[in-house]
């Protein structure tokens, strides 16, 4: 359905994604994670045709084989909410404060669907049933203020599938949720994806839901994607330099690191911090932070590398392992 064919954004000088290469098809769920200012969202928006104006994108994005290069806001208007969807961000920022919470639903089902008042409010009841909120005539009444985090979460699910799209983008959909509401969201997405055979895009830094939500995976950094794979192989077995310190830096309640003296450890971190978008370096965009870095890392962009079946990385040193 999605293909993303080296697609780069720029920003003058800036790369804030690099020849970034994914297919999506329906029912795939496919999970994106890295730190912040990796690339996650962007890629996000590309795909929903909201690049910034200021954005010059390279490369190429293709929906049912359609070049979208050309396409104007007209089309990316019929396509969203329809052939793709997105759950943005933090809620409470994404509900507008000043609109019932039914009529934010209603909204596209009577422009994308031209649905009568009435039967786009039997939609919105039948998708609040759906994503589980309770009571769903009562909440259709509510203004955003007066739901829980998690009942906000569940009203931006039944908006973003109100239309029935083929791919659901979620943007850090459990982030500020407690623990219990996280893993409930993210069982939700999971059964709606199967349910529908919607392909799922799930982004977010917390590497267990992204486990518990996807079958493959793909790290992020630097506007890179640096490994993709099925999702248990790489958690279980990274190949990539960062994927390593980011799943090493993971807080376990069962395997505390501990010093030479059995007492508590601090956690391991990856060095340095992320440079921003125009100081990134010109080869590996981890070079400079990774503890096995060659001398040519910085200089020359490492090639694609099959470390495993179904598995890709870029990674010099895991090049020459490889070949090895």
């Amino acid at each position: 359905m999605f293909d993303l064919t080296n697609l780069s954004v720029h920003f003058g000088p800036a790369t804030a994604l690099r020849e970034a290469s994914l297919t999506i098809r329906p029912g795939d769920r496919l999970g994106i994670v890295g730190e912040s200012g990796s690339g996650k969202s962007m890629l996000a928006l590309c795909l929903m045709g909201m690049a910034p104006e200021a954005a010059t994108l390279s490369g190429t994005l293709t929906i049912d084989g359609r070049d979208m290069a050309e396409a104007t806001e007209r089309d990316w208007q019929a396509l969203r909410a329809r052939r793709v969807a997105m759950i943005f961000q933090e809620p409470m920022a994404a509900l507008n404060p000043l609109s019932r919470v039914g009529d934010t639903v209603m909204d596209p089902l009577r422009l994308h669907l031209g649905l009568s008042k009435q039967a786009a409010r039997a939609r919105a009841l039948d998708l609040f049933a759906e994503v589980g909120i309770p009571d769903p005539a009562a909440r259709l009444r509510q203004f955003p203020h007066e739901l829980s985090g998690g009942q906000r979460q569940r009203v931006l699910i039944a908006l973003a599938l109100a239309c029935d799209p083929d791919l659901l983008i979620a943007d850090e959909p459990t982030t500020a949720l407690d623990a219990n509401v996280a893993l409930r969201i993210t069982d939700l997405l999971v059964r709606l994806s199967a349910e529908r055979n919607m392909a799922l895009l799930f982004i977010s830094h917390d590497l267990a839901a992204v486990a518990r939500a996807t079958s493959d995976i793909a790290v992020m950094y630097g506007g890179d994607i640096v490994e993709r794979g099925p999702t248990r192989a790489v958690l279980d077995s990274p190949a990539h330099p960062y994927t390593r310190g980011l799943l090493g830096a993971r807080p376990s309640a069962t395997s505390l690191p501990r010093d030479a003296n059995g007492k508590r450890a601090r956690l391991p971190t990856i060095p340095g911090t992320v440079p921003g978008m125009a100081e990134l370096p010109k080869g590996c965009r981890f070079a400079g932070r990774c503890p096995v870095e060659l001398p040519h890392c910085a200089s020359e962009r490492p090639a694609l590398t099959k470390p495993g079946p179904d598995r890709s990385a870029i990674c010099h040193v895991l090049s020459q392992e490889v070949s090895a």
